[in-house]
């Protein structure tokens, strides 16, 4: 027997097992991740009975990885409208999509410890509060992350699908499937946005005219109706309200691609607080787009200039 064999052997080993340390080392080491803000920004809710929506923020995590410089926070996420957006901190990505999005609601008491976390401020000053189904949201929509220093990921929180409110009155976080669905993730640098103007916004003598943005050949007629969750234009990927007289709007970060507008008139009719739909409106566009293929493309705007023909039957 050759009592070397087990000294070259353990020899061998010892070395083989040197060199995958070393290449799995060199594997991490040269894995190439890049700075990544992370934004939140929201969709306005139709509803004239509110004031604003606080929500607390206590974590967030992007591919399983905690923010770095967040601090738990409260926001009134219905004043992120027109393009605002409130900086929640960094993390670093390797380039590809994301692979979870998780945001962590804290309901029992805000970010000075004030009770509740989350909640309605109504327009008579008073607080509705929101519990959800499970504070952990986990965003179902993904982004892609860029090998660049320039990333910038915007959380789309759609507070108008997000609030159910019951048939006796008073607010509530839809289920949790809608909740998690309430959010878009989008990279800003694939976004773009489209502008408008609708030169008579009065001629309906409307409360509020809201404009839906559909992926093209998504939208149809079951969208006036309400959902489960009593949701209308329910598949829309983006609103927004038209504020003013002069019928100025704009929706902000839609990814690239194309996209029907759909424009609906709203009004107060019993008085409640909460309005309801009178009716989809026909619209006049000038010059040679058409409202169901509106192209956007990435860092870039559209212009439109439209008026109200009429309502369409519904």
């Amino acid at each position: 027997m050759n009592k070397f064999k087990p000294t070259i052997y353990l020899l061998f080993l010892s070395l083989m097992l040197s060199c995958s340390a070393d290449d799995e080392a060199e594997n991490v080491s040269t894995t190439e991740t890049y700075s990544t803000e992370v934004y939140l920004t929201d969709s306005p809710v139709d509803n004239t009975g509110v004031q604003g929506i606080f929500i607390t923020i206590a974590e967030v995590r992007v591919n399983g990885m905690a923010l770095e410089s967040f601090q738990r926070t409260t926001l009134d996420v219905s004043s992120l409208t027109e393009g605002n957006t409130e900086l929640l901190g960094h993390v670093d990505l390797e380039a590809g999509n994301t692979s979870e999005i998780v945001l962590v609601l804290d309901d029992a008491t805000d970010a000075s410890g004030n009770t509740p976390g989350n909640y309605v401020l109504t327009a008579d000053g008073e607080k509705e509060v929101l519990i959800p189904a499970q504070n952990s949201i986990v965003i179902n929509d993904h982004a892609e992350i860029f090998a660049t220093g320039e990333n910038q990921l915007i959380l789309d929180f759609d507070l108008r699908k997000s609030l159910r409110y019951g048939a006796e009155g008073g607010y509530s976080f839809v289920s949790s499937a809608q909740l998690s669905n309430s959010f878009r993730a989008v990279n800003k640098l694939e976004t773009g946005t489209i502008t408008g103007k609708i030169s008579n916004r009065t001629a309906t003598g409307a409360e509020a005219v809201v404009v839906y943005a559909y992926e093209s050949g998504s939208y149809s007629e079951s969208e006036t109706q309400s959902n489960a969750d009593g949701l209308l234009f329910s598949n829309a990927v983006s609103s927004t309200a038209v504020n003013d007289a002069n019928g100025n709007f704009s929706l902000h970060f839609l990814e690239e691609g194309n996209y029907k507008l759909v424009f609906a008139s709203y009004e107060d009719e019993d008085n409640d607080g909460k309005l309801e739909l009178q009716g989809e409106l026909d619209m006049n566009l000038e010059g040679e787009l058409a409202l169901n293929e509106i192209t956007v493309e990435s860092n870039s705007t559209v212009n439109l200039d439209l008026s109200i023909e009429g309502f369409l039957n519904l």
